[in-house]
């Protein structure tokens, strides 16, 4: 799963997928704990999350919008 995004967003950005992990929970974990599925997290880039003054950088949404349409056709025919 994680080559096929790396290749997705490779592909749409132009640029290595930086990979970062975080300490946060987010929904993909139930995916995982309770049907048995992987899951990934990915956006753009974005700052004090949940917080009164979350922010996304624009110009990152514009860089990402391809990468899940390319991941979904790529995870697909990997399948």
């Amino acid at each position: 799963m994680i080559p096929a995004l790396e290749w997705a967003h490779t592909a749409a950005v132009g640029s290595p997928l930086q990979l970062a992990p975080i300490t946060a929970t987010t929904d993909a974990r139930f995916f995982g704990h309770y049907a048995q599925t992987p899951a990934l997290v990915y956006g753009p880039l974005a700052e004090a999350i949940h917080d009164f003054n979350e922010r996304v950088e624009r110009e990152s949404i514009r860089r990402v919008t391809q990468t899940p349409a390319l991941f979904i056709a790529e995870w697909y025919v990997l399948e």
